[in-house]
C-alpha cells in the first residue's frame, strides 16, 4: 500500500498550494494559510506566474522568513523577483534539491510559461501538473502518484455552454485546462499498478 504523505491545502481558481512530503508546490494562498506547514518544507516549486498559483506577498514572506526553503521556478516568474535568492530552472533539465531529490521540470501547455514536475521518493515516482491542456510533454514511464489537473467534464461543459448566459466563451476558457477525461486517460495509461493513486487538482466549481 502506498504511503506518501501529502496535503492539498487549496486547489482551483481561488488558490493553489499542495504539500507532498517536504515539498510545497505553489503558494497561491494567503501566507497565514501556509504558515503552519512551512517549518517542515525544504523545497518550494512554482508552476507559473498566475496569481492563484503564486501570491506575491506570500512568496516574499516565505523568502524573507523561511531561509531554509529553496525556491525553484521558471524564468517567467523570476522576472519580478530578481532581488531575491531564487533558482531558475528550465523544462527538460533535472535539478537536485538539498535533500538529494532529483526533480525534472517539463513544459505544460497554458497561456503563460508553465512547468509540471516529476520526481521519486523511496522508489515511488510522482508527477505534478496543473494548468495544462494535456500531458504530452510529461516524462515517459509509470507513476505511483498522479497530482494532475482534472478541471472539467467535457460533456457537462458542452451541455452548459449550449444553454449560454455566461457572458463569455466557456469552451474557449476551459480549453486552457485539462479535462477529467484526459486526466483519467493519462492515469490509466501510465499508472504503475492498481495501487497507483490519482489526486485530481484544479476542479472547476461549475464544470467538474
Amino acid at each position: 500500500m502506498k504511503s506518501l504523505e501529502y496535503k492539498v491545502i487549496s486547489t482551483g481558481s481561488k488558490g493553489n498550494a499542495v504539500v507532498i512530503g517536504d515539498i510545497l508546490i505553489d503558494c497561491g494562498v494567503p501566507f497565514k494559510k501556509l504558515k503552519e506547514h512551512l517549518y517542515d518544507i525544504k523545497t518550494l516549486l512554482i508552476t507559473h506566474r498566475h496569481g492563484d498559483h503564486v501570491k506575491e506577498s506570500t512568496l516574499k514572506n516565505i523568502i524573507m522568513m523561511y531561509l531554509h526553503i529553496k525556491i525553484f521556478l521558471n524564468y517567467d516568474v523570476a522576472q519580478w523577483l530578481t532581488e531575491f535568492p531564487i533558482n531558475v530552472v528550465n523544462a527538460g533539465f533535472p535539478f537536485l534539491t538539498d535533500n538529494q531529490i532529483v526533480i525534472t521540470p517539463f513544459e505544460c501547455l497554458h497561456d503563460v510559461v508553465c512547468h509540471g514536475y516529476v520526481w521519486s521518493v523511496n522508489g515511488e515516482r510522482i508527477i505534478y501538473a496543473t494548468d495544462t491542456v494535456d500531458l504530452r510533454n510529461a516524462p515517459e514511464g509509470h507513476y505511483d502518484y498522479f497530482f494532475i489537473e482534472s478541471n472539467y467534464d467535457t460533456t457537462k461543459l458542452l451541455n452548459m455552454a449550449a444553454r449560454g448566459k455566461f457572458g463569455y466563451n466557456v469552451v474557449a476558457g476551459a480549453k486552457r485546462h485539462m479535462s477529467t477525461q484526459t486526466c483519467k486517460a493519462f492515469y490509466y495509461m501510465n499508472r504503475r499498478d492498481q495501487e497507483s493513486k490519482l489526486i485530481e487538482l484544479h476542479m472547476s466549481g461549475r464544470f467538474y
